[in-house]
């Protein structure tokens, strides 16, 4: 029994054990997020839980009365172009709301994007051929930081979409190593669609800032980040050009972040609930949390960041070698860069850049770095264990990752909705009566069909040639 469970936890399962480990760590995971959102019996009354509510609303009042909603009765954001919110959900879901409230609709909703967040993690495992152990150290990282219990607590459901960055990543992997780069960058740029659709507008705005980085640290390869960035654009012109409309002279200019390196590691290591305020006039905690405890901080720190630093600085091998493949110096350097404006107001210095300058919280951005250097922590924590040969050793390790679960588990427990709606004050951000309303403006609503118009071209353009591309490769 003990040979058994050493060989398939420390080396390569059989695809029994690992059918049955992945399905029960799949549930767990499932039951926890169906558990934090009680089923859809959501007061949504709480944070931003109004004004996702009223977007349900809206949405079901344009369902039901079959009409489009190009205006609301009031403004929200700045705006009452409702298309002209690029935080708004248009993907083939909102269906559901016809026959859901907007509580059992979030519910379905965060429940989807577990599900394929876990589908992309389960690539990412079978790309670098994962021990179940080094696999599981990256569920419990990826699902349940602080970063992403705390905004769904309060009612962030743009951030659904940060479960699809393990796709992100795989297609970035895929554009530095150079075999199909114009494939990779359409993959990215049909994520990103994707994305958008599902109001994550916000993700999409970080995911285009690193790949802009990405381009700038090696311009032999400019090639596939600009790709990437154009096609983007293009299929993304049902969300932008109205955006670019309903906010044209509005921006958040003097983006605020991590107001020090030693709030950051405070973010990162101590457990703190939503009554902790950092200063005063700071933002919520749940803008800054990233916990991960400290066995979390170790794996990271060691295998993603120091062992990355000594490979590039060929003091050390990478012994992974699907990350031999991929040279990771851009990567690290658009890490590096991203995490720097994530800290107190260094972001500002975008004002001038449309829809960059949408950032009043640079820090949110840190979910994309946080994520390259999970995978990549994960990676090397899998190769250490391949060499282990105490049992000691392995025993140390599989109770690293179980204190790990249970650290991040107790601290999502501090951020469930039903705990949230008990100690933070109802919120007064919008009124419930919102409606659709009729109204004119030639540039908005031109905007829109030019948009949706432009994005159903270029979204048959890239299908297309992703499909020719794929059809070339197998001839070959």
């Amino acid at each position: 029994m003990k040979n058994f469970l050493t060989k398939n936890i420390f080396g390569d399962a059989g695809k029994t054990f690992s059918a049955l480990f992945l399905t029960a760590l799949f549930l767990l995971g499932l039951a926890h997020w169906l558990s934090s959102f009680r089923l859809g019996d959501i007061p949504m009354s709480i944070a931003d839980w109004p004004k996702e509510k009223q977007y349900c609303l809206v949405l079901k009042q344009a369902l039901e009365e079959c009409r489009i909603p190009y205006f609301i009765s009031q403004a929200v954001n700045k705006t009452d172009m409702f298309l002209g919110q690029p935080e708004t959900m248009v993907s083939p879901q909102i269906l559901l709301l016809k026959f859901l409230t907007p509580g059992q609709f979030m519910c379905v909703n965060i429940a989807l994007f577990y599900f394929l967040g876990f589908l992309g993690l389960l690539l990412v495992r079978k790309k670098f051929k994962l021990t179940l152990l080094a696999f599981t150290a990256l569920f419990l990282l990826l699902n349940f930081n602080g970063y992403i219990v705390s905004r769904m607590g309060v009612g962030h459901t743009q951030w659904f979409s940060v479960f699809l960055l393990p796709f992100f990543v795989l297609f970035t992997l895929e554009l530095e190593a150079g075999k199909r780069t114009y494939a990779a960058a359409l993959k990215i740029a049909l994520l990103l669609f994707f994305i958008l659709l599902q109001g994550g507008f916000h993700l999409y705005v970080w995911c285009l800032f690193f790949l802009a980085v990405l381009l700038l640290a090696d311009l032999k390869k400019w090639k596939g980040p600009a790709l990437a960035i154009t096609a983007s654009a293009l299929l993304s012109a049902f969300r932008l050009l109205p955006a670019a409309v309903a906010f044209a002279g509005k921006s958040n200019t003097g983006s605020k972040g991590y107001p020090s390196v030693t709030s950051f590691f405070e973010a990162l290591l101590v457990p703190r609930d939503c009554n902790y305020e950092l200063y005063k006039g700071a933002f919520g905690w749940f803008e800054y949390n990233l916990f991960v405890d400290l066995t979390g901080f170790i794996l990271l720190a060691w295998f993603g960041v120091f062992t990355g630093i000594m490979i590039l600085l060929n003091k050390q091998k990478e012994r992974s070698p699907a990350l031999q493949a991929v040279p990771l110096k851009g990567i690290y350097l658009a890490s590096l860069v991203t995490l720097f404006f994530t800290f107190d107001r260094f972001y500002g210095v975008f004002g001038f850049i449309p829809f960059f300058n949408s950032q009043s919280a640079a820090l949110r951005m840190i979910i994309v770095p946080f994520t390259f250097i999970s995978v990549f922590a994960a990676v090397r924590f899998d190769s250490f264990l391949r060499i282990l040969k105490k049992g000691y050793t392995r025993a140390l390790c599989a109770g690293g990752v179980l204190l790990l679960a249970g650290s991040l588990v107790e601290n999502a427990g501090l951020w469930k909705i039903k705990r949230l709606e008990a100690l933070m004050p109802p919120s007064g951000l919008i009124d419930l009566s919102l409606k659709i309303v009729d109204n004119t403006h030639t540039y908005y609503m031109e905007a829109v069909k030019t948009g949706y118009l432009i994005s159903l071209l270029a979204l048959l353009l890239a299908l297309a040639a992703l499909f020719f591309m794929r059809r070339h490769s197998r001839q070959k």
